[in-house]
């Protein structure tokens, strides 16, 4: 038996390992850490940890929490991200040997995805009248409407969609601007809209609304023949919300309880349902 004690200190590509001997002395075989992908995800997202010299039986943990070993090989280790985990150091111990990363490993919130329904938009005035009344504010972290000055990423007015960003419109009662939000239009299938990543975001400016106004030009048609105001189909609105997260909306129905043929008689409008996917992680630009 050796009764030495070893100090080794590994340089590798993504982490810095301390490596202790195990609780006798024994000298154990040194393993190490080449790279791991990806570097950030949600629980449940599959990880591996390439290296050298990986002994069959290794623990895994994220920020202390244990996770599981899908499978190990001398130069790969596959695990998954635990339940509980948080944003910190990745733990990896075999054979008594116990090295802990030098960087942090990133846990990601879960995208949200989720229905508004009846979310009301009133508006006084039209038909010639000056169209006037507050905008109902709404915000994607709390997936609610909102009475906050400062933390809402859209507003509806009748079928005028506002952004927390840019400048005043002109528009009589519109809401304060003190974000940096923005729209884009995009044409195509909600699932099909993944990423926010390369998108040009408009804000709202003088004389004009980042969502275009009017019939055909941002998300909705007006049939002159029925007096009903329905979404064109295809048309996806893409925000960046007021601090600079993402989120994808396909807008359903202007009519409560969205009915699927709207009599503009009967079915009370003004009234949204909508689709969308929040990505509530800083700098994440996935939606889907």
């Amino acid at each position: 038996m050796k009764t030495s004690f070893k100090l080794c200190t590994i340089l590798l590509v993504i982490f810095s390992f301390v490596a202790c001997s195990d609780d006798d002395g024994d000298s154990v075989p040194e393993f190490a850490v080449t790279s791991i992908s990806p570097e950030s995800g949600t629980v449940g997202t599959e990880i591996r940890i390439n290296g050298t010299d990986f002994p069959s039986d290794v623990s895994i943990s994220f920020n202390g929490v244990a996770a599981e070993v899908i499978s190990v090989s001398p130069t790969e280790i596959v695990t998954t991200v635990p339940s509980g985990a948080t944003s910190g150091e990745i733990g990896i111990a075999a054979n008594g040997v116990t090295k802990s990363s030098a960087s942090t490993f990133t846990v990601l919130s879960n995208l949200v995805s989720e229905t508004v329904s009846n979310l009301e938009a009133p508006q006084t005035g039209g038909q010639g009248q000056p169209i006037g009344g507050p905008f109902t504010k709404f915000s994607f972290e709390t997936g609610a409407v909102t009475d906050s000055e400062t933390d809402w990423d859209i507003a509806f007015r009748g079928t005028t969609i506002a952004v927390n960003g840019g400048t005043a419109t002109g528009t009589n009662e519109e809401p304060t601007r003190n974000g940096d939000a923005g729209a884009t239009v995009e044409n195509g299938i909600f699932s099909d809209i993944t990423s926010a990543d390369g998108l040009s975001f408009d804000q709202d400016a003088a004389g004009s609304f980042a969502v275009p106004a009017g019939s055909g030009e941002g998300w909705y048609n007006y049939n002159p023949a029925t007096f009903t105001v329905t979404p064109i189909p295809g048309r996806i609105l893409v925000f960046r919300t007021h601090d600079g997260k993402f989120a994808k909306v396909e807008i359903i129905s202007y009519y409560r309880d969205a009915p699927a043929e709207p009599d503009a008689f009967s079915d009370e409008s003004r009234v949204y349902t909508f689709n969308y996917v929040y990505n509530p992680n800083e700098g994440e630009t996935a939606m889907e």
